[in-house]
C-alpha cells in the first residue's frame, strides 16, 4: 500500500470513529487525530446492548478461555487449550492480548478465531477492535447466523468455521492499520440483516502479526 493510500485509509478510519463516537454521545470531531479520539472510546456509555467478546488482562484466560475458540493446522481448541500449546498467543508478556506472532506460527500462519458468544446484530451495531499491527493490510471478519439447535462451544466453533469455508458467512472487510501502540477502530454492521450471530476473524502471522486487546459489539 502506498503512503498516499495509507493516509487515506487512516483518515477514513478517523472520520468514521469520530462520527460513531458523536452518535454515542461522546464529544468528538472529525478534525481530531486518532491519538485523541481513541481514549474517548472509554467514555462510551455502557448499556445492556453493548457486549464484550474479549478483553485482554490478567483474567482473560479465566473469562474467555472457554468462549473463544481457534482453528489452526491442528484443529479446534479453546483459548485455554490453544494458549497451552502456543505459549506466546495469550500470555503475561503481551498483557494477555491475542498475539498472531511468528514465534508460535512461523510466517503467514493463519489462525481463525471464533467467539462462541451469540450477539444480536442490527444496522445500528458496530464491531470495535482495539489492536496493534505491524503493517497496513486487508483484513476480514465474519458473522455467522447462530444455529437453531443447541450446540456445545466446541461444536459452535466447528460450525462457524465450516460456514466460513462454504462462503455462507457474512464478510466484513476492513484494513488492519499500522500501529505500534494500540488503536481502536469501529466497523459498521449497517448492511447485515438483523439476527443473532457469532463473530469470527482471521489473524495472520505475516507483516501485520496483529495483537488484539479488545473486541466489543456496540450500539451506535
Amino acid at each position: 500500500m502506498s503512503i498516499a493510500n495509507y493516509l487515506t485509509v487512516l483518515d477514513e478510519q478517523r472520520d468514521a470513529l469520530a462520527r460513531n463516537l458523536a452518535a454515542m454521545g461522546v464529544s468528538a470531531s472529525e478534525s481530531e487525530k486518532l491519538n485523541t479520539l481513541v481514549p474517548k472510546v472509554l467514555q462510551i456509555p455502557q448499556t445492556k446492548s453493548n457486549v464484550t467478546l474479549f478483553q485482554s488482562g490478567i483474567d482473560a484466560l479465566h473469562d474467555y478461555g472457554e468462549t473463544i475458540y481457534t482453528f489452526y493446522n491442528d484443529g479446534y481448541r479453546s483459548l485455554s487449550g490453544f494458549a497451552e500449546t502456543y505459549p506466546n498467543f495469550c500470555c503475561e508478556d503481551n498483557g494477555y492480548a491475542l498475539s498472531y506472532n511468528m514465534t508460535d506460527f512461523g510466517w503467514a500462519g493463519e489462525v481463525f478465531t471464533i467467539s462462541t458468544t451469540p450477539v444480536a446484530i442490527s444496522s445500528g451495531k458496530s464491531i470495535l477492535f482495539s489492536y496493534k499491527s505491524g503493517s497496513t493490510e486487508a483484513g476480514v471478519m465474519y458473522l455467522v447466523k447462530k444455529p437453531e439447535d443447541e450446540k456445545t462451544a466446541y461444536d459452535l466453533a466447528q460450525y462457524v468455521y465450516e460456514q466460513i469455508q462454504s462462503e455462507s458467512a457474512v464478510t466484513i472487510n476492513f484494513n488492519w492499520l499500522y500501529a505500534d501502540s494500540y488503536i481502536t477502530t469501529l466497523h459498521s454492521c449497517k448492511n447485515v440483516s438483523p439476527g443473532e450471530y457469532l463473530l469470527a476473524w482471521k489473524g495472520v502471522s505475516d507483516n501485520t502479526h496483529p495483537l488484539i486487546r479488545t473486541i466489543k459489539i456496540l450500539e451506535v
